[in-house]
């Protein structure tokens, strides 16, 4: 993952620069000569001849502009972060890597990829955890839905960020909430209370369950939810909201049936909560390069067939955790 764009790197003004350039963007102010020969340590000359170096091999172009300061005219973002000495962007996902969450993933890496930098993906359980990772600086870029970047990513933060809607329906494609349960099993079937599986870990999971299951009359069970169909397999839950992902045995075939949700409560809030955001930490350099390309990033739903046949962007999915 990067390093913030405020770390100074010691003793290398080429990679000091390259990241102030990628940071400011076409159009913005560089630091000053000064202000690279104190957080450096190193002479006037030697930050001019990093500035040539970077100008002859055309990774920018600058115009001083007298006592207002040296802009930057032009920039070849690839070879800025080659200077710069950046590792590949790292992104993580939701578990189980839902096909949006997949999708999301392509569109950025091909996005990056267009200036030749490698994307990376993990996956962490919970969009609190995700943004955490991002605060511990663990991870360059977090996936995570409306709902949860409306409840966690609170004004009053210690931590600034910044945040990229792809726009509705980009994070929980239409159709794909629906309620499990075991196939020809009516409510009641067995004493007691419905048993109704619950996430503590998502907060959307929480609220799609209690807006689909009101707690009067139901047991709410701690789960996984990921793992609401093999729960409900195994006895342990009744039923349980879940986000539909490709099974190798289809669940009708192992006895279960999906629901789609009903209440009109629940329905309102998958609407509004279904929109994909990208967070990154405010200093992120991936973040920013990402937010100045916003329109680049084009994320298809599920049904979006315009990518089929399109070569994969260089793109490596490390080992779910």
């Amino acid at each position: 993952m990067t390093m913030p764009s405020s770390t100074p790197m010691h003793g290398d003004p080429s990679a000091a620069i390259a990241r102030d350039a990628l940071r400011v963007g076409t159009g913005g102010r560089l630091p000053t000569t000064t202000h690279y020969q104190d957080t450096l340590g190193v002479g006037s000359g030697t930050v001019q001849k990093a500035l040539r170096g970077l100008r002859d091999e055309r990774a920018l172009s600058l115009v001083a502009r007298g006592h207002q300061g040296t802009f930057v005219t032009a920039l070849d973002t690839g070879k800025l972060w080659s200077a710069a000495r950046l590792a590949p962007v790292h992104l993580l996902l939701p578990p189980n890597a839902p096909p949006e969450a997949t999708h999301v993933a392509r569109a950025v890496a091909r996005v990056f990829a267009g200036w030749g930098i490698l994307t990376t993906v993990g996956h962490q359980r919970g969009a609190e955890g995700r943004l955490a990772a991002l605060d511990r600086q663990e991870a360059d870029l977090a996936l995570v839905s409306a709902g949860a970047a409306s409840d966690l990513l609170r004004p009053d933060s210690t931590q600034g960020h910044r945040s990229i809607s792809l726009g509705e329906w980009t994070y929980y494609a239409p159709g794909t909430l629906v309620t499990v349960s075991r196939a020809g099993v009516t409510a009641g079937h067995r004493p007691g209370p419905l048993r109704v599986a619950l996430d503590p870990a998502s907060d959307d999971h929480r609220r799609l369950t209690e807006a689909q299951f009101p707690p009067n009359g139901v047991e709410y069970v701690e789960a996984d939810f990921t793992q609401v169909p093999r729960a409900v397999l195994l006895g342990t839950i009744d039923t349980g909201v879940w986000h539909t992902v490709d099974t190798l045995i289809p669940l009708e075939a192992a006895g279960l049936r999906t629901t789609p949700l009903s209440t009109p409560k629940a329905l309102q809030l998958a609407a509004a909560i279904s929109a994909a955001v990208l967070v990154a930490t405010e200093d992120n350099l991936p973040g920013i390069l990402l937010e100045r390309a916003a329109p680049e990033i084009a994320a298809p739903r599920r049904s979006d067939n315009s990518t089929a046949g399109m070569p994969h962007p260089p793109i490596r999915f490390d080992a779910a955790e």
